[in-house]
């Protein structure tokens, strides 16, 4: 059975129909957007900025805050150079309408997200590492051609992290570029809470992260890390030239709060490693040691922890018609007490 739950701030406890219930689905890995200290840094933040900022970012009327945060956001993931953009698919958006001009072919990987993948048809029946493989072979068929290759950083369905280190056996007479939606490795994976630029920036590509900031950072915003003169060209083009920015107090909030963020990725390790200790090997679950996500597949088991006071991520997705992806997601927000809840129920539930 599928439930809708409305509740009016998602936090680790959700009430609906005069009943609690434990909260694991949403992408608020790290639990910033019900971390008290978080929203009084917010709440100050907006009465220094105010609620939002609504002009473009080539008005004559600048607010140093967006500037500062491309800075250390792009020295901290190691990038040259950042760009702010009001979302993560906008984001995605501009930094695909950057690079497709610049090459003869583009190699979609099989879960890359629509936001850079721009329509395009991906592989069907292949595996990451499969479509990996074809890149490969293709490459030494080819000769003097610029190709994009674009990907997401982490499937966070199954879940499966990718690697980007197989670039280096592409053929070596074309020119690649390579764009990697990091939405849901920003806080996660990589450079502390900044994402997957500086595990690949010397790999033999030309290299551009992109991603929404808005589910472990809790940032409405989207940003894209490259090169100095690839974030020229994103600096250049009218989408961000004369686009809304984000709102200026959630970025404030980010700069001052980075004590937070990194206590609650220490609280989330911490969760990670007791859970994958208890349910690893439990037969029909997966889970990476590294993830905050558990895939299972027996929609009935939603049900069944719906019963124990248990909600979990269970919807149709990407399509209305496709079948329901079932997820258990960890946050920082959780208490050990919560995660033993979770544990008990699933070893009864799979004992029956």
């Amino acid at each position: 059975m599928s439930y809708s739950y409305f509740t009016e701030l998602p936090d680790r406890k959700i009430y609906w129909e005069g009943k609690g219930y434990l909260h694991f689905c949403g992408t608020s890995y790290l639990g910033m957007g019900s971390h008290p200290k978080f929203r009084q840094l917010l709440i100050d933040s907006i009465l220094k900025h105010g609620p939002n900022h609504g002009s473009s970012r080539n008005s004559n009327v600048q607010l140093p805050v967006y500037e500062n945060f491309e800075a250390h956001f792009a020295s901290e993931a190691e990038a040259e150079a950042a760009a702010l953009l009001s979302s993560g698919f906008m984001a995605g958006q501009l930094a695909y309408n950057t690079l497709n001009p610049m090459v003869d072919l583009t190699w979609t990987a099989p879960d890359t997200h629509p936001a850079i993948s721009s329509g395009t048809s991906l592989p069907t029946g292949l595996s990451h590492q499969e479509w990996q493989q074809k890149c490969i072979a293709k490459s030494h068929e080819l000769m003097g051609q610029k190709i994009l290759l674009l990907s997401n950083a982490v499937n966070p369905l199954i879940p499966e992290i990718h690697d980007f280190a197989w670039t280096k056996l592409l053929s070596p007479t074309n020119k690649y570029f390579l764009l990697i939606d990091d939405s849901h490795a920003f806080g996660l994976l990589g450079k502390g809470i900044y994402g997957t630029f500086a595990l690949w920036k010397n790999l033999p590509v030309e290299l551009m992260v992109c991603g929404s900031l808005g589910k472990a950072l809790a940032l409405p915003a989207g940003i894209i890390l490259g090169n100095q003169s690839l974030l020229r060209i994103v600096r250049e083009n009218a989408v961000y030239r004369t686009s809304s920015p984000p709102a200026p107090a959630f970025l404030n909030a980010f700069l001052e709060g980075q004590d937070i963020y990194l206590q609650q990725q220490n609280n989330l390790s911490e969760h990670l490693s007791y859970m994958y200790s208890a349910i690893a090997k439990v037969e029909g679950f997966k889970m990476l040691p590294q993830y905050p996500v558990i895939s299972f597949e027996p929609t009935s088991w939603v049900d069944e922890l719906h019963q124990k006071g248990i909600i979990v991520s269970s919807f149709p997705y990407p399509s209305p018609d496709s079948p329901p992806i079932n997820r258990i997601i960890l946050s920082a927000w959780h208490l050990p007490t919560d995660l033993q809840t979770l544990v008990k129920a699933i070893e009864g539930m799979v004992d029956e």
